[in-house]
């Protein structure tokens, strides 16, 4: 039997090591790393191995790259010195045995990073490697006395004398460590998602101290039960709250793709393709099939994303991938207007990452995606490719007021970041008050002054503000809410209020306030302008601001998703069954 372990991440060259090319997707290279003391010189030997061989055993390490600079040296075939992270150094010290050659996979020696082809077909295989090896073993990184009472405090989580009465006996400089433990690179790194999800068990290793992995997961779960915030903005913890559904989905074959992407927008790649691919090999297998790792010069970022985005549309048949793209997109990108930046991915406030309840476009929900020039297969998508729906003009956006921008806090300092969040709480409330100044003055100048019109108007604004929705997404909320926003625009410190203040926060974020030529108001994207149109569109469940395009006649192009009161619910959308029915080429 052959004892192996499995490690993963990084981008270093194998040209010189002696190593015979792998051209089979059904063979990898492994690698015996030879026994010797701690501080000897790491020495190995690379092998080549089929991939499905029962008889091999290994374990998987699942770590993060680290700073290229002043890296280690591992020794391979015949005297060739390999430079490697320190950080992959490390580990490979902490688990050598001192007695015998163990047997390893790791990513950055056994993978010809100079051959982009070999990488590209590796990467298509990565979730194999996790899958087939008996367990995985997550570096953390070195140690301090920090991690070492975090890593024995997180694993007395699964001991079946702990209580919820220990957990709050827990220290406040106990839970900074934790914190501290939790906020190291590998929490954050996408990769990592795949590695963990596929294994068959999962150990968490800081220096020489291993848990199981299950102890986080323990933690997770016994915080939310105590209404306790562990770590604020903790990538991980969407994983960890669905740890087990995620890993059954992972067992069965996928998710989709737009779930994972929506999932995971706040993780990390030191690549913009990695955000993609990373997420393939627990994705269906349709679109493992569409959608081909290439790390040559032949597929840039820009047409990757177009591909990718053209995929998510063909499979999901609605517009559901087009709602996904607040923010702005890198200059040295060529994206169509359709095709979000998947590098800065946000899922808009309007979706709330697929629990919208909204029917704007009422029975005409399924749609087939059009393209020019017309093409059958994703990977045949060029990088300019224009999309073709089919929809109508419901209005014209009239007014535009934007929602001011406070950064995220970026820092651990628990005060700063308690600062920041406040700051957006009043800076969100004092402009929804400006908002509505604005509402009451257009609303005297177009309308008459009946009582009954005005609190019509009253209702649509404090409604259009939370998007009609709780900040868990469950709504409409009941008309008490009016007495609610009330309170906030008041500044008192209710239930309510703060109830009112969440939804409000998270809606309006990278938002503005609209309000069109036909007296609607809205939310739409901040890059909206005065003239933008408000489109209703088959397979859309929400509204969507398109602009003309002046240099292509019969052209336009694609602003964002919006919530526009009063068409939220399929009230205009018969419509789209209509003579007014147009071909909207959004380019």
């Amino acid at each position: 039997m052959v004892n192996a372990m499995v490690l993963y991440r990084g981008a270093l060259d194998l040209t010189n090591a002696g190593a015979t090319p792998v051209k089979s997707c059904r063979e990898f290279r492994l690698l015996v790393l030879f026994p010797g003391e701690t501080t000897q010189v790491l020495r190995g030997e690379l092998v080549r191995s089929p991939i499905d061989d029962a008889d091999i055993h290994y374990t998987a390490l699942s770590y993060t790259w680290g700073d290229p600079s002043n890296p280690g040296v591992i020794v391979l075939n015949d005297g060739y010195e390999m430079s490697i992270t320190r950080n992959l150094e490390a580990a490979l010290r902490e688990f050598r045995s001192r007695t015998e050659s163990i047997w390893l996979w790791v990513d950055a020696i056994c993978i010809n990073q100079a051959d982009d082809d070999e990488k590209g077909r590796h990467v298509a295989m990565m979730r194999s490697f996790y899958v087939s090896a008996s367990s995985t073993w997550v570096w953390l990184g070195t140690s301090d006395t920090s991690s070492d009472s975090a890593m024995d405090i997180v694993q007395s989580f699964l001991s079946e004398d702990f209580t919820d009465d220990d957990f709050w006996l827990i220290k406040r400089e106990s839970w900074g460590n934790i914190d501290d433990l939790l906020r190291r690179s590998w929490w954050t790194r996408i990769w990592v998602i795949q590695e963990v999800l596929s294994s068959k068990r999962v150990h968490v290793w800081c220096g020489s101290k291993r848990i199981d992995f299950e102890c986080f997961v323990k933690l997770k779960q016994i915080s939310l039960d105590l209404g306790v915030q562990v770590t604020r903005r903790q990538p991980f913890a969407h994983i960890w709250n669905n740890w087990t559904r995620y890993r059954n989905d992972v067992s069965n074959g996928g998710a989709p793709l737009l779930q994972w992407m929506a999932t995971t927008q706040n993780f990390k790649s030191t690549l913009r393709c990695d955000k993609i691919y990373a997420l393939l090999g627990i994705s269906y297998e349709d679109t493992r099939a569409a959608i081909i790792p290439d790390y040559s010069y032949r597929t840039s970022d820009s047409l990757l994303y177009t591909r990718v985005t053209a995929h998510l549309l063909m499979q999901c048949r609605s517009l559901l991938p087009l709602q996904l793209g607040l923010h702005g997109k890198a200059d040295d990108l060529t994206l169509p207007s359709w095709v979000s930046d998947l590098l800065t991915l946000q899922a808009g406030p309007i979706t709330l990452q697929f629990r919208s309840e909204y029917i704007a476009c009422g029975r005409y929900r399924s749609m087939t995606p059009r393209f020019l020039p017309d093409f059958e297969h994703p990977s045949s998508c060029p990088e300019d490719a224009s999309l073709v729906l089919k929809g109508v003009v419901v209005d014209q956006v009239d007014i535009i007021e934007p929602m001011p921008e406070v950064p995220i806090y970026p820092g651990t300092d628990f005060d700063e970041d308690e600062e920041t969040l406040m700051l957006r709480h009043e800076l969100t409330r004092l402009t929804c008050g400006r908002w509505l100044t604005i509402v009451n003055a257009h609303f005297s100048n177009h309308h008459t002054d009946l009582t009954a019109e005005r609190e019509e108007y009253y209702t649509a604004f404090w409604r259009t503000i939370i998007a009609d929705r709780l900040f868990d997404g469950t709504g409409p909320p009941g008309p008490e809410f009016s007495q609610h926003f009330q309170d906030w625009q008041a500044g008192m410190v209710t239930k309510g209020a703060i109830e009112f203040r969440n939804a409000a926060v998270m809606h309006c974020v990278c938002r503005s306030f609209i309000l069109t030529g036909g007296g609607r108001s809205g939310l739409a994207p901040t890059a909206t302008r005065t003239g933008d149109l408000v489109c209703l569109l088959r397979g859309g469940d929400v509204p969507f601001v398109l602009r003309r395009e002046d240099m292509r006649k019969g052209c336009y192009r694609f602003v964002g998703e919006a919530y526009v009161h009063g068409i939220m619910q399929g009230e205009a959308s018969e419509r789209l069954g209509g003579d007014e029915v147009e071909e909207f080429e959004i380019i």
